[in-house]
C-alpha cells in the first residue's frame, strides 16, 4: 500500500460520518417505540391496549430473568427493556384514555344531545365555499344538563355561528351525535343542529391573541394588494382565513403550502432572532434561555396553543438547539424527548400527517444539513447558496416518500420553490412578527397601527416574489407527478431517493467502503449511546 493511501480501516469511517452523523442517539429508540405503540393502540381493535401493556411486562420479566441467569448480556438486553418499558408506559395510558372515552355518554349516543363545551382550536372551512361550513375542534364538558370529564369531539356547523368564536370559550349548543372515524380518540362527531349560546367570555390571553390577530389582518387589508393581504396573515401567524383560492392552490401545486401553517421554522425564526438581539446585549445563557422559552409560550399564545401548534413550538426548539453551534449532540435528544412527549400527552399525533412530516424534517436537518453543505461548498458553491440548498435538500428527501403517501403525487419544483423563497421567508417572519406586536398598540388609527402599516408595506417586494414563485411554478404542467397512492407511492419515491443519493454518492472515492461499514456503524449507535 503506497504512502498517499489511506489505511482501509479508516476509508468507511469518512463517509459513515455523513451517513450516521455523530451525536447522541439513545432516544430514538423510545421515540420509535412510543409511535408504533400508538398507532397499534390507536388503529387496532379495542383490546389491544390491554393486550400490548401484558405483553411488554412479560417481556420487561423475561429480561430480567435472563440477565439473572446469565443468559444474555445487558447490552443485548437493552433492548428489550427500553421497548417493552416504553410499550407499558405508552399502552398503559392509552388503555386509561380509551376507557374513559368508552364511558362518555356521547360514545354510545345516538341521535340529539344538548351539550357544553369548550372552543379549543379555530374553525377551519369544510365542503365547498357556497356552503359556508366549517369545523372545529372543541372539549365536551357536559351532556344533558350534566357534567362529564372533559373528552374531545368534533363539531360542524355553519360559518356565521362559530368562524368568530376564539379558543377558550365555552358555549351551549343542541348537536346532533355521530361515532368518531377510525383511529381518533375522539369521542364523537357533532352536528350543530340548534342556536350556539356562549357562556362567559373567552380567558384574558385569548382575547388579546385574537385583538392582534384582527388588527394584523386590518393593517395587512390597509398595506397590500387583496392577494398579499390574505398570505401575510398566514405566513406570520397561519391565519389563512382571508386567504385567495387561488393562491392556496399555487402554494400547494409549488410545494410551498407548508408556508401558511404554523410550523417549527416559525418558531425557530422569531425564537432565534430574539435570542440573538439578547445575546448580542450580553446577557448570559441562562438569561437568554429564558427569554427564549418566554417567546415561545407568547408566540404558542398568539398562535393558538392547538396540538398542531404546540407540537411546531416542540421542534422549532429543536430547530433552535440545532442551530446553536450545530451542536447535534443537544438536538438530537431534544428531537427525541419532544417526539416522546407530545405522543404522549397528544395521541392523535401519531396519525397526524403534520407531526409526521415536521419529525423527518427536524431530523434531516439536523443530522444531514450539515454534511450536505459541506459537500456542496466542496464542490465550489458558495456559502450561502449552499446553506440555503442543503437545509431544502435535507428536508425534502426525508418528507418525499411521506407526502407521496398523503397525496400521490411527488413535486418537481418543491426543491426550486423552497431555495428561492428561503431568503425572504425569514425577513417575512420577523418584521411580519413584530409589526404584529407593534400594530396592536393603540387604537386602529394610532401610532403603533401606522408604524406597523409602514413595516408590512416595506414586504411588499418579498410577498409579490413568493406569490410570483407560487404562481410560475405551480402553474407547469410538469410542476407534480403522480405516483400510486398510499404505502406504494411511498415505497417508489423512497427508493427513488435512495438510488439518486447512491448514484450521486458513488462519485465520491470511498463510498462503496462505506455503504459496506454502515451496519456496523448504526449497530453501535445503541450500545455506544452517540457517537462522535
Amino acid at each position: 500500500m503506497s504512502e498517499s493511501s489511506p489505511p482501509a480501516s479508516r476509508r468507511p469511517r469518512r463517509v459513515l460520518d455523513d451517513w450516521v452523523p455523530s451525536g447522541d442517539y439513545r432516544l430514538v429508540l423510545p421515540a420509535v417505540t412510543v409511535w408504533i405503540i400508538t398507532l397499534a393502540c390507536l388503529l387496532g381493535p379495542p383490546p389491544i391496549a390491554r393486550v400490548l401493556v401484558m405483553v411488554c411486562v412479560l417481556g420487561c420479566a423475561g429480561a430480567g430473568l435472563a440477565l439473572w441467569r446469565g443468559w444474555a448480556r445487558w447490552t443485548t438486553i437493552s433492548f428489550v427493556v427500553v421497548v417493552a418499558g416504553m410499550g407499558v408506559v405508552t399502552a398503559g395510558a392509552l388503555a386509561v384514555r380509551l376507557e374513559a372515552r368508552s364511558g362518555h355518554p356521547l360514545w354510545q349516543a345516538d341521535g340529539k344531545a344538548r351539550i357544553v363545551g369548550i372552543i379549543r382550536d379555530d374553525a377551519v372551512s369544510v365542503g365547498p365555499a357556497a356552503a359556508s361550513m366549517v369545523r372545529v375542534r372543541v372539549d365536551v364538558t357536559g351532556v344533558a344538563g350534566r357534567s362529564t370529564v372533559p373528552m374531545g369531539a368534533e363539531l360542524t356547523g355553519a360559518a356565521a355561528d362559530w368562524s368568530e368564536l376564539l379558543p377558550g370559550q365555552r358555549f351551549s349548543v343542541l348537536v346532533r351525535v355521530r361515532p368518531p372515524r377510525d383511529g381518533d380518540l375522539l369521542v364523537a362527531r357533532l352536528s350543530a343542529s340548534g342556536a350556539r349560546h356562549t357562556l362567559g367570555r373567552p380567558p384574558p390571553h385569548q382575547r388579546l391573541a385574537g385583538a392582534v390577530r384582527a388588527r394584523l389582518q386590518l393593517i395587512s387589508a390597509r398595506a397590500l394588494g387583496p392577494e398579499a393581504a390574505g398570505l401575510f396573515p398566514g405566513l406570520v401567524l397561519g391565519d389563512t382565513s382571508s386567504l385567495d383560492t387561488r393562491v392556496r392552490d399555487d402554494f400547494r401545486a409549488a410545494g410551498l403550502s407548508h408556508l401558511l401553517a404554523v410550523s417549527g421554522s416559525n418558531f425557530a425564526i422569531v425564537t432565534g432572532a430574539v435570542v440573538m438581539l439578547v445575546r448580542a446585549l450580553g446577557t448570559s445563557p441562562r438569561v437568554t434561555a429564558v427569554v427564549g422559552i418566554l417567546i415561545v409560550v407568547v408566540f404558542v399564545i398568539l398562535v393558538r396553543p392547538s396540538p398542531s401548534v404546540l407540537r411546531a413550538a416542540m421542534m422549532g426548539t429543536v430547530g433552535l438547539l440545532a442551530l446553536a453551534g450545530s451542536r447535534r449532540v443537544h438536538a438530537l435528544p431534544a428531537l427525541g424527548a419532544a417526539t416522546v412527549v407530545g405522543l404522549l400527552w397528544w395521541p392523535d399525533l401519531a396519525v397526524a400527517p403534520g407531526f409526521a412530516l415536521s419529525v423527518l424534517a427536524t431530523a434531516g436537518l439536523v443530522l444531514w444539513s450539515a454534511s450536505l453543505r459541506d459537500w456542496l461548498r466542496a464542490r465550489r458553491i458558495p456559502a450561502g447558496v449552499a446553506e440555503l440548498l442543503a437545509m431544502s435538500l435535507a428536508a425534502q428527501l426525508v418528507t418525499a416518500p411521506i407526502i407521496a403517501l398523503l397525496s400521490g403525487r411527488f413535486s418537481v419544483v418543491a426543491l426550486l420553490a423552497n431555495v428561492l423563497v428561503v431568503p425572504v421567508v425569514g425577513l417575512v417572519g420577523i418584521v411580519g412578527t413584530a409589526a404584529a406586536v407593534i400594530g396592536s398598540v393603540g387604537g386602529a388609527d394610532g401610532p403603533g397601527a401606522g408604524c406597523a402599516e409602514l413595516m408590512v408595506r416595506a414586504l411588499g417586494p418579498e410577498l409579490w416574489w413568493m406569490l410570483t414563485c407560487a404562481r410560475f411554478l405551480g402553474a407547469q404542467t410538469w410542476a407534480t407527478v403522480s405516483v400510486p397512492s398510499g404505502v406504494v407511492g411511498a415505497l417508489v419515491v423512497g427508493a427513488v431517493t435512495l438510488i439518486v443519493v447512491v448514484a450521486v454518492g458513488a462519485g465520491t472515492r470511498y463510498f462503496p467502503e462505506g455503504v459496506r461499514g454502515l451496519g456496523r456503524a448504526v449497530g453501535s449507535v445503541w450500545h455506544d449511546g452517540r457517537r462522535g
